[in-house]
């Protein structure tokens, strides 16, 4: 095996169609091209990383390099990394750390983890569990299989006028709103510059009240799949159920465009009720679909001792 870094520009296509034909269910869009570009734009390390075999394309990875100070580096690679034939799994993950400058350990996210391999379980970074509807049923069908209290929320916001609006240019718009959730649900935010740039390779869609933006979705569009990713509403006005036509008025959008799956990115584990997902997770269950599942994030590590100094240190700073 060999490994052609930093694939170029030209690769693009190439690299797309790699990642569509043997990515992940959900989280695709996290080695699509653009996503590496926005990667790139708030000043993440990033490589595009090719693992060829008989001159053919066997495995890619859109690796990203942090730093852990006293503990060297490692590197992540979110929802992957996507490989041709499962059997080389570890062999490509060797390959990797042997052409690289002696990371502590590599971070990967597999659709599904290969018997025996030595990987080390850590917290998720990305979602484990998620759920999945399926667009190309017809309207009426993806309306039978809601929870009758979404079909219900749905139609009590077109009743009360609820506008939903696609493809909103700027953050500018939406950012109060966004703050205005975070500090409602306890959460933090990134930065606004980060969500501006995520803007040009995703969208946001807001609903309005009388003028007034009352939900906000950021959603990216990618081979086929429409994956939430973060979304906003007025504390205020939650009679209205504005994210429930919000949604539903995406989901319509996307079968007109085409786009077969809707990933709702992130749920709580099944029996999980005091989970911290857990009513976000009530919300998204009411729309019906297919709840699909990963094994979660693992380390293959390269450099034991300094990995249980790190994990250590970890421990002690989360306290």
């Amino acid at each position: 095996m060999k490994i052609m870094q930093n694939a170029s520009e030209q690769k693009k296509n190439e690299w797309n169609q790699f990642v569509n034909q043997y990515g992940p269910r959900s989280g695709r869009f996290l080695h699509s091209w653009k996503w590496g570009e926005f990667q790139k734009s708030v000043n993440e390390k990033v490589e595009r990383v090719v693992v060829e075999e008989n001159n053919e394309w066997v495995a890619v990875a859109m690796m990203v390099e942090k730093n852990i100070s006293l503990f060297g580096s490692y590197l992540y690679i979110p929802k992957g990394l996507i490989v041709k034939n499962q059997e080389q799994f570890e062999e490509v993950l060797d390959t990797l750390l042997s052409e690289r400058k002696n990371p502590t350990f590599l971070r990967f996210e597999p659709e599904q983890l290969p018997e025996n391999l030595k990987a080390k379980k850590t917290i998720d970074v990305q979602p484990a569990h998620t759920l999945i509807t399926d667009l190309t049923k017809p309207e009426t069908t993806l309306l039978e299989n809601m929870h009758h209290k979404t079909r219900y929320n749905i139609g009590l916001a077109e009743r009360k006028d609820v506008q939903v609006c696609m493809g909103v240019d700027s953050i500018d718009s939406v950012w109060p709103l966004f703050e205005a959730t975070a500090k409602h649900g306890n959460f933090s935010l990134h930065s606004k510059s980060y969500y501006e740039a995520m803007t040009k390779v995703a969208f946001l869609a807001t609903a309005k009240y009388e003028d007034r933006i009352v939900a906000a979705n950021l959603m990216i569009d990618f081979d086929g799949v429409r994956t939430y990713l973060h979304g906003a509403s007025s504390p205020e006005h939650r009679k209205l159920m504005a994210p429930y036509i919000l949604h539903w008025d995406l989901m319509v959008d996307a079968k007109s465009k085409g786009i077969g799956t809707y990933d709702w990115w992130g749920i709580a584990p099944e029996n999980q009720k005091h989970h911290k997902w857990a009513g976000i997770t009530r919300f998204k269950k009411g729309f019906g679909g297919e709840e699909v599942s990963s094994p979660g994030t693992f380390d293959f590590v390269s450099k034991p001792f300094v990995y249980k100094l790190y994990k250590l240190a970890r421990k002690i700073y989360r306290r």
